[in-house]
């Protein structure tokens, strides 16, 4: 059974420190830069190349979303996932969890306190940065929806919750907290590697990238994304009962 109090405490560690300001002004600077840089891209482009004439197609609002979503899986995640891949080594490190843990909460509790606060956190930054991101997109392309919006923002916090079990992960077998970092981005990499085919995409855990430029450019149909929704709750669950399992043996 859950308990509020360790829930609380989860949070405000967020709040108070400066995890949660770290995350907060990545996320918000690429969700308002993200955009600027897709209407502006061919500008930047012409004043690189100098004498050099080069054209390119008028962006839209696909480029400014492209832009968005490319960002959030590349710096915006690994930020995220480095930030939550220290959140249990950090409690080992400073022997903090022992105080925990002797305060009749369970391993098990202890765990998924941080597994539903990471969510948690996740989820807001994800909705500010669409907020943002949409109203930005809407203010320099006269429109910011676009057909499969909402089910790439499904499969992005899919993802998101994946990869709040990678750092759960990473974070208990790593003795430190650098190790976890390390462990947690070269877990990231090699998943980010397979995402070079579309067909190794959609069985992905870490393929809404892949899958959502095939949604921008209309070369998927939405009817096969069930395929992605499921694999990704599927290892999300199973990578976090093997966390657990590994945590409730493990000498502290």
């Amino acid at each position: 059974m859950l308990k509020f109090q360790l829930l609380k405490k989860e949070l405000i560690e967020y709040i108070k420190t400066s995890k949660g300001f770290i995350l907060t002004a990545v996320f918000v600077f690429f969700a308002i830069s993200s955009p600027a840089t897709a209407k502006f891209m061919n500008e930047i482009l012409a004043a690189v190349a100098g004498d050099i004439t080069i054209s390119f197609p008028d962006p839209t609002l696909y480029d400014s979303w492209g832009q968005v979503f490319k960002n959030m899986n590349s710096i915006c995640l690994i930020v995220y996932l480095i930030v939550m891949s220290t959140t249990v080594s950090q409690e080992k490190s400073k022997g903090s969890i022992l105080l925990v843990l002797t305060k009749k909460v369970s391993r098990f509790q202890f765990l998924v306190s941080k597994f539903i606060i990471g969510i948690l956190v996740f989820t807001i930054l994800l909705l500010v940065s669409t907020i943002l991101s949409g109203w930005y997109t809407n203010l320099l392309f006269g429109a910011y929806m676009y057909d499969g919006f909402w089910m790439s923002l499904l499969l992005y916090w899919l993802m998101g919750i994946f990869f709040t079990a990678v750092a759960l992960f990473v974070s208990v077998i790593g003795k430190t907290t650098t190790t976890s970092a390390l462990l947690a981005f070269a877990i990231y990499a090699v998943l980010q590697i397979l995402n070079i085919s579309i067909e190794i995409a959609v069985f992905n855990p870490s393929g809404a990238s892949s899958i959502v430029n095939s949604i921008l450019t209309g070369t998927i149909e939405q009817s096969e994304l069930w395929k992605p929704i499921l694999s990704t709750a599927c290892f999300s669950i199973v990578l976090f009962l093997l966390t657990n399992h590994i945590f409730k043996r493990q000498e502290i």
